[in-house]
């Protein structure tokens, strides 16, 4: 699918200043350590691995529902189930978890989606894949990005969707925008974060902007003072299974035509490991990434007239 790019005039963007989280305030901010310790809770050996439609995800859906309900920042929330397709055709349920903020004009102009999906690949061969990079660490970065609208308003509306069914071919995201009906062609974003806890050299990669080149210069200003760097790419057809455009939810919302961007880091030795645990985490680089998060999403928030555009398909 050919996605339109468009060339935004650099008196129309709007960068986010006096209210960017940088490394110093990162480290010592209370809504940091608690997104810590939701990682910590659903990479625990009691979530079992939080695979779709077992004991473990029931109880990492429940988890989320109520600190999503303990937050005191959504003006409506919500969730829907739906059947997930497995090889044998055993029936599985997935659910989808929803929070709404408001953004000045609520219902109209555009929407910005954010998105991490919570489930994870479960029990196999009788060890635990908790996988606490992928994805307990883009599931609480939601709750630090939902937090930081508490006391200043977006100027758009923000859904937050914790996605389940991820690890089963984005069954969540299909499911989600066949529901919505793509949102019945209002202009949206989607901002998609998959694994962005565990790399040692404070990097993490952004794709989405070969496909709206105007994404990089704004994520370039979010990114700095984090202490992050961001590398852009990993979205160009050449680069064949290193083209990640398709292999997180974003892929979903891509196809439909939306845009997106999409925050993860590279393939580590624990991804899809059992070794995926709380306790392999570099947790001052989760810090200073749940940083960039937050800068991210309210630069998007800002300039999201300019960005969002309705599904093509």
């Amino acid at each position: 699918m050919k996605i339109q790019t468009f060339t935004l005039l650099a008196a129309t963007v709007v960068i986010l200043a006096g209210c960017k989280f940088k490394t110093d305030s990162a480290a010592t901010n209370p809504v940091f350590e608690a997104a810590i310790e939701h990682v910590r809770i659903l990479s625990a050996d009691d979530m079992q691995g939080r695979e779709v439609g077992t004991a473990g995800s029931a109880k990492a859906e429940a988890y989320l529902r109520t600190e999503r309900d303990k937050t005191d920042v959504f003006d409506s929330v919500g969730e829907a189930e739906f059947s997930v397709k497995t090889r044998d055709n055993t029936p599985l349920t997935g659910t989808n978890i929803f929070g709404l903020i408001e953004g000045q004009a609520p219902g109209t102009g555009p929407l910005l989606v954010i998105t991490a999906h919570y489930d994870h690949i479960g029990v196999q061969q009788g060890k635990i894949y908790n996988g606490a990079d992928d994805n307990a660490s883009g599931t609480a970065a939601m709750f630090v990005i939902a937090d930081s609208f508490k006391n200043t308003r977006p100027r758009h509306d923000i859904l937050f969707v914790w996605l389940d069914a991820e690890e089963r071919g984005l069954q969540g995201a299909v499911h989600h925008l066949a529901r919505m009906k793509n949102y019945d062609g209002r202009p949206t974003l989607n901002m998609n974060m998959d694994m962005i806890s565990q790399n040692q050299k404070d990097t993490i990669f952004m794709s989405g902007s070969h496909h709206t080149p105007t994404l990089k210069p704004l994520l370039e200003r979010a990114a700095d003072g984090t202490g992050v760097t961001v590398n852009f790419g990993n979205d160009h057809p050449e680069d064949g299974p290193n083209d990640w455009t398709l292999q997180s939810d974003h892929g979903v919302f891509h196809k439909a035509g939306f845009p997106f961007v999409y925050f993860g880091v590279e393939d580590h030795p624990h991804y899809h490991q059992h070794t995926d645990e709380f306790e392999t985490l570099p947790l001052d680089f989760y810090r200073k990434s749940l940083a960039l998060m937050v800068n991210a999403a309210r630069t998007l928030d800002d300039n999201l007239d300019a960005l969002a555009k309705p599904a093509t398909q």
